[in-house]
């Protein structure tokens, strides 16, 4: 009777991705403000990441020369996209910006994740200065929630793959996005595009 009962404790605690799909798209709908969705995205995504096998490993399609983003699911409106991000040992991004808010959930492995904020007054397109705010290693179940101002790095100090699933409130593949120098002051322009679909290139 109690495997019985433990079996059906675990059958009800499994996520499956579609489940999850169909909370985003209630929630990213259901409100309006910025804040309102973060607080109702984050606890399904930490349900997400902490369900064993939920995502399949499809999503996650590594590159060799560096991070690699699959899309998961955009609606044909782009109010949200969703990502299922790799990282090899050794890869990392760029201090960079996404242009809406984003939050991020490790599933597999660890990530150094760093975040940063500008200091300078933004009247200068080419040049910023930002300045390190925090840093910590982040571990399966970890969920960072920024804001449309988030400016992080991330990058992969361990010996196995990283695996995190992102949301983002825009079709974050085909934005131009900013990297951000911290010793120049340079201010980076880049389309990350996805593995698996093509870049929308009549739009840059």
């Amino acid at each position: 009777m109690r495997e019985t009962q433990s079996l059906k404790t675990v059958q009800q605690e499994q996520y499956s991705l579609q489940e999850f799909i169909n909370d985003v798209d209630g929630v990213v709908r259901g409100y309006s403000s910025e804040s309102e969705i973060l607080l109702h995205l984050k606890p399904a995504l930490e349900k997400l990441v902490s369900s064993p096998a939920s995502v399949p490993a499809k999503a996650f399609t590594p590159r060799k020369d560096r991070f690699a983003m699959t899309l998961i699911q955009m609606p044909q409106d782009e109010a949200y996209s969703i990502i299922g991000g790799v990282w090899h040992p050794g890869q990392t991004t760029p201090i960079h910006d996404h242009l809406t808010w984003a939050i991020i959930g490790v599933y597999e492995g660890e990530e150094r994740e760093a975040l940063f904020r500008r200091t300078d007054d933004g009247s200068n397109p080419e040049l910023a200065k930002v300045q390190q705010v925090s840093e910590r290693v982040n571990k399966k179940g970890h969920v960072t929630v920024l804001g449309h101002s988030g400016i992080h790095r991330v990058d992969n100090i361990s010996l196995k793959p990283a695996l995190s699933v992102h949301i983002y409130g825009r079709d974050i593949g085909n934005t131009e996005r900013h990297s951000y120098d911290p010793v120049t002051g340079e201010i980076g322009r880049f389309v990350s595009g996805y593995c698996n679909v093509l870049r929308d290139t009549e739009r840059f």
